[in-house]
């Protein structure tokens, strides 16, 4: 066989199986909690058949027999035979994650171990002996690792449809495949693969079945059947390689740029046929922009499915009953945000589980029902994404969260008085903060939350936090809806241009001349009958000016920050490009971009700027 062929079928495998393996950890957790529910356990039963049949066709036994071993228990079930319990499941979520490991290992070419005999017997109850897999009529696989070449290819092509060219009919009885342009059903797809790889529990009939058999199994419909069929579809979608993708995107940024120069000698101008033009392509612009920001979204599912294994797990590792509850699955979600949300969800999945959440017996004496429930949901507001992690549990109580960040040293006891209930729930993401009793896998080191808060702040997100005390809290995370084109608010301060992502702005308001003051040695003003933290952003670029009076007010993470600046210009989409080596690290640049005026202009990091300015204090209210 080519071994071109033979790495796109491979790769095909790889992608589709993924998406079938990615789904069946969420499907799994389900039926763990529905073990009656027959459509439910015949979705399950059917990815392990089909990931089964992939697998057989590239020769990948450890895997044939592990999901053959899985189908066998799912079909007791679904023959009434087995009710499914906490130990089952277990034994199949182990299998998911081998096949996981197998899958990364066929994705390097690497050589697969059979599954361990432990692991098979918890599937097979009863002991029975494993199932014949490979069948002995069929032309063993080369030694190069499952690879054929072309001789041996033909040789299989001439034991299934003998010496006379393909085009047997087939009697009635046996599975048709169809020609290539006809469609296959499901039933169709699932007689093809039991009679390949064997029904669940049954060995495979392809090895006792003589060839001819074979060809009318494989051989395409006849004509008349072939006719009352309308032909297939065109294929309406195709899968591209991401760094195409990404290319993509970059060339339709470097359009926005130009687009953004050519509105600004428009306006400078005062052309009416350049004006014209530069509002045409302004035009075609943005819905090119539009088009290719489309082209990176992903349904933000695709991010939550992987948590219900997460929640499962770790609800027996504490000992508690959680439900977890997803809404609005079918939210997009640019693909770079899907994995980069990964990890600071977790966190929030585990902070609710752990400190959110009662045991049983604690929220039976609440009136609570036994099992609690987190809620994880996504939805679309405006230009944003906003992420929230709810749960039942026993919310958050700011006397004692007030006391442990003054134990540990978080604040000190005047800070600590000062604080609003709002203010107390943020103290969850300050670093070294933790109210846990003692330290565990899950917690009690203090590390965690004040990760996610850096995690988000970094991706141009927001943190706000709400409770009720016994009856449960809410972790609401927005982030922008894609990271390709920034939406900034152009500042400047002396002759510099400063880019601050609009995701983070607030308000602007301008200073009046008694309304700054120092309070416990920094620079704030009072605004909204509060103490807001300013940042001189003369002073801390170095721009040898005096300071400016115009205030843009930044929410960055669970802070609020205020920018002195000498002038506010206006929004603008922009294209962040890299500085390159000799700016890694410098706290508070995330890079530059050209302004429509043909100008530099420096792309803030504001996580990185509200760090390096040491903003960590409080906003107190302010009296008189």
């Amino acid at each position: 066989m080519n071994a071109e062929f033979d790495s796109e079928l491979r790769q095909d495998f790889l992608v589709e199986a993924g998406e079938l393996l990615q789904r069946l950890g969420e499907q799994l957790v389900g039926l763990e909690a529905a073990p009656g529910d027959g459509e439910l356990l015949n979705a399950v039963f059917r990815a392990f058949h089909t990931v089964k049949g992939g697998a057989g066709f590239l020769a990948l036994e450890p895997m044939v027999v592990l999901c053959h071993h899985a189908e066998d228990l799912l079909n007791e079930a679904r023959n009434g035979k087995v009710v499914l319990g906490a130990v089952h499941m277990d034994a199949l979520l182990e299998a998911l994650d081998l096949l996981n490991d197998m899958m990364a290992a066929v994705s390097t070419e690497a050589p697969l171990d059979m599954p361990p005999p432990a692991l098979l017997q918890s599937l097979l109850p009863g002991a029975r002996p494993a199932p014949v897999v490979a069948p002995a009529a069929t032309p063993a696989p080369s030694a190069d690792g499952g690879a054929i070449d072309d001789s041996e290819f033909e040789a299989l092509l001439d034991s299934m449809y003998g010496s006379a060219a393909p085009g047997t009919v087939a009697p009635a009885a046996l599975p048709v495949a169809p020609a290539a342009s006809a469609t296959i059903d499901d039933d169709e797809f699932e007689a093809l693969l039991d009679a390949l790889h064997g029904k669940a529990g049954q060995p495979a009939a392809v090895a006792a079945m003589a060839p001819a058999a074979v060809a009318e199994m494989v051989a395409p419909k006849p004509a008349a059947a072939t006719a009352a069929h309308h032909a297939a579809p065109a294929e309406n979608s195709v899968r591209v390689d991401t760094a195409r993708l990404d290319l993509l995107v970059n060339h339709a940024g470097e359009l926005v740029l130009v687009r953004n120069r050519l509105l600004s000698l428009a306006a400078r101008h005062g052309s009416e046929v350049l004006a014209a033009a530069a509002g045409e392509l302004d035009r075609v612009t943005d819905e090119l922009q539009n088009a290719v920001m489309g082209m990176r979204m992903q349904p933000v599912g695709r991010l939550f499915q992987r948590f219900p294994r997460i929640v499962r797990d770790l609800a027996r590792q504490l000992g508690k009953d959680v439900e977890l509850l997803l809404e609005g699955e079918g939210t997009d979600l640019d693909r770079s945000l899907v994995e980069a949300l990964a990890d600071p969800l977790i966190h929030l999945l585990r902070n609710a589980l752990d400190h959110g959440v009662e045991q049983p017996a604690e929220r039976e004496r609440a009136g609570k029902p036994r099992k609690g429930r987190v809620c994880l949901s996504a939805s679309q507001r405006g230009e944003r994404i906003v992420i929230a992690v709810r749960d039942d549990g026993r919310g958050m109580d700011p006397a004692i969260l007030r006391r442990k960040a003054v134990e540990k040293g978080v604040i000190d006891a005047a800070q600590a008085s000062r604080l609003s209930e709002a203010e107390c729930y943020e103290l969850i993401f300050r670093p070294g903060f933790s109210t846990a009793a003692a330290v565990s896998d899950i917690s009690g080191r203090g590390v965690g939350m004040d990760v996610v808060k850096t995690r988000v702040a970094e991706l141009g997100g927001t943190l706000q936090v709400r409770s009720q005390l016994g009856h449960g809290s809410e972790l609401e995370l927005t982030v922008p809806l894609t990271l390709a084109v920034l939406r900034v608010l152009m500042v400047r301060v002396g002759t510099r241009l400063f880019a601050l992502p609009m995701g983070n702005v607030e308000e602007v308001f301008e200073l009046d001349a008694d309304q700054d003051c120092l309070l416990d040695g920094r620079l704030v003003a009072r605004h909204r009958g509060r103490a807001l933290p300013l940042l001189d952003l003369a002073g801390w670029a170095a721009a040898m000016v005096a300071a400016g009076r115009h205030v843009v007010v930044l929410h960055i993470g669970h802070q609020r920050l205020g920018c002195l600046v000498h002038e506010v210009l206006g929004r603008e989409d922009v294209i962040v490009k890299p500085l390159g080596p000799l700016f890694d690290g410098v706290p508070g640049i995330a890079g530059a971009t050209v302004t429509g005026d043909g100008r530099l202009a420096l792309v803030m990091d504001l996580a990185g700027l509200a760090g390096d300015a040491g903003q960590l204090s409080t906003s107190p209210q302010l009296t008189g």
